[in-house]
């Protein structure tokens, strides 16, 4: 399955999660300990114009997470809105393959992998305060999580700023359960 056809299932089914969200919930606390449902819900909002700047080749812009991008609307709809965007320039030529610049001019994973990790995680992350369905869309989990789990180790973790270190969950816990536990979820 390519890369692109993953990040459309988990952009869809994290509007999925969106979508059902109620303004009485925005107040709720979230695994992601940076977020209540509101501030979560527009970082994801926030998150697909910012990876279209990315995708295309441009700079990070982290201004975009620091307003309000959902205003008085439903957050699934603003949401699949840039869905959309973010999927039409992910389909730019070599938009897949640009990789992270590193501190020091080294180079990290693709971007495109780290979206769909980002998306992945945070629509965990909305599921279990929301109290909704958070095994996510089957491939897309797996593929975040063949491609991410001990691969991030937690020495590295602080200089990011990115995930805590991992937390303790059963072996046999559901997939999407492992990946937010490795990055820093209790799950």
């Amino acid at each position: 399955m390519s890369d692109i056809v993953l990040l459309e299932k988990a952009l869809n089914h994290t509007a999925g999660l969106l979508g059902n969200v109620t303004p009485a919930q925005y107040g709720r606390p979230t695994p992601c300990e940076d977020f209540d449902v509101r501030a979560l819900a527009n970082h994801l909002v926030a998150g697909n114009p910012y990876y279209v700047t990315l995708a295309q080749g441009g700079g990070p812009d982290f201004s975009l997470f620091a307003r309000d991008q959902i205003g008085d609307e439903q957050p699934g709809d603003v949401y699949a809105r840039g869905a959309k965007e973010v999927l039409a320039a992910w389909r730019g030529e070599g938009a897949v393959e640009r990789r992270m610049p590193l501190p020091g001019g080294g180079v990290g994973p693709r971007i495109v992998d780290l979206h769909l990790l980002e998306v992945v995680l945070h629509g965990w992350d909305l599921a279990t305060a929301t109290g909704q369905d958070r095994t996510g869309d089957p491939d897309a989990v797996e593929a975040a999580f063949a491609g991410w789990y001990g691969n991030f180790p937690d020495e590295i973790r602080p200089a990011t700023g990115m995930f805590g270190p991992s937390k303790p969950v059963a072996d046999n816990a559901p997939t999407a359960d492992r990946l937010a536990a490795y990055f820093g979820r209790t799950v």
